[in-house]
């Protein structure tokens, strides 16, 4: 939950703030903690808006925050598609008498998630979003609320998540929708996803993987620990299932050389990126690319699918089978338990399942081999 309070800056030794003779809106969380990033936003808007006007602003920011909260989202995560998810969201959001959002509050709200994530751009702080892009989905905001589609995430609801079975089709149909009939293409693709579901990787973690730290197979036990390099540059250890690394170290054993071969070949001794999944011009992947993936495949197997669904769908899963909070906090990379517990532990509740963690592994890894 994000609250809203109004704080007096009158006798800080910033003179622009200072001079303000009323108090400016600040976020923070149900701990107490500000939301450093926002509030700074709000205080440079404090600068020029009137008491009403930047009043405003903070209740538009505090849905939008409190929104990317409730779907596991930092800003460091925002693409052009999260950006539409919340437009959905807010075009399908129903009062608690059944009636819709009216078109100003859609708009409003929509503007102001806009102004801040322009904002955020230009400091450098959303690596992952296309402005252009995200122009094209804020042009689109009138159509959408006149569609009144559904949404892919809803306000303030469970984390999302998938059950086993269709993660697993999906996970599947990442190597089908490629535009590619190449078997190196279908095998790298579906790589990717397995690596998500089994490992709770972030998206932007996938594809920046560094070759160099793919671990050998440790055959001592079901999983092999993985150095991981997150959000902020902070590294921490995964696990990665004996079975679904064995095939990974298969694709760059054979896949990834023969791309790597091939475009040294076409670029008369040209490099190949480092990262462990490559495109076909042996370069990095793009995590718009993937999303945009993940939206064909989601669209065969009939969900609304995004990367981040996969992780979520890890994260509520290794609670399930393992009840161990701390542990899993670990593994997601989460600085504080709370987070964990916020994003996963009653989306656990829901669901029906049981067996142990290993069990589990070999169940998703059954289910993928079949599939292939």
């Amino acid at each position: 939950m994000v609250i809203v309070i109004e704080v007096d800056f009158r006798k800080i030794s910033d003179p622009a703030l200072s001079r303000l003779a009323h108090p400016i809106p600040q976020l923070f969380d149900s701990g107490s903690s500000p939301r450093s990033l926002a509030n700074l936003y709000l205080r440079g808007l404090a600068r020029r808006l009137a008491r009403k006007s930047i009043k405003t602003t903070a209740e538009h920011l505090k849905e939008f925050i409190g929104w990317m909260g409730a779907s596991g989202l930092d800003v460091e995560d925002i693409t052009d598609h999260i950006f539409d998810s919340y437009v959905d969201a807010l075009c399908a959001y129903k009062k608690s008498k059944g009636d819709p959002l009216s078109w100003n509050t859609v708009n409003a709200r929509a503007s102001g998630a806009y102004r801040y994530l322009i904002w955020c751009y230009k400091k450098g702080c959303c690596p992952h979003l296309n402005p252009v892009e995200l122009d094209t989905a804020y042009g689109g905001v009138r159509k959408k609320y006149k569609a009144k589609g559904h949404p892919s995430k809803k306000l303030k609801d469970h984390t999302d998540f998938l059950e086993l079975n269709k993660a697993i089709e999906l996970v599947d149909a990442l190597s089908q929708v490629s535009g590619s009939v190449a078997k190196n293409v279908r095998r790298r693709n579906k790589l990717i996803g397995a690596l998500m579901l089994q490992s709770g990787l972030r998206v932007s973690e996938v594809v920046n993987f560094p070759l160099k730290d793919l671990p050998e197979v440790n055959f001592r036990g079901h999983s092999t620990p993985a150095r991981v390099k997150g959000k902020g540059d902070k590294q921490r250890l995964v696990l990665i299932p004996n079975s679904l690394l064995l095939k990974i170290w298969e694709y760059v054993d054979f896949e990834r050389e023969k791309t790597a071969e091939v475009a040294f070949d076409k670029q008369v001794g040209g490099k190949s990126d480092s990262t462990l999944f490559l495109n076909e011009c042996a370069a990095r992947l793009s995590i718009n690319w993937v999303e945009k993936l993940f939206v064909l495949a989601g669209n065969k197997v009939g969900v609304k699918a995004s990367p981040h669904v996969l992780r979520h769908t890890y994260g509520t899963y290794h609670y399930l089978l393992n009840r161990d909070l701390a542990g899993l906090s670990k593994l997601m990379g989460h600085a504080d338990e709370e987070t964990t517990r916020n994003y996963y532990v009653e989306t656990a509740v829901l669901v029906s399942y049981s067996g142990s963690y290993s069990a589990l592994q070999e169940e998703i890894d059954k289910l993928i081999e079949a599939g292939s």
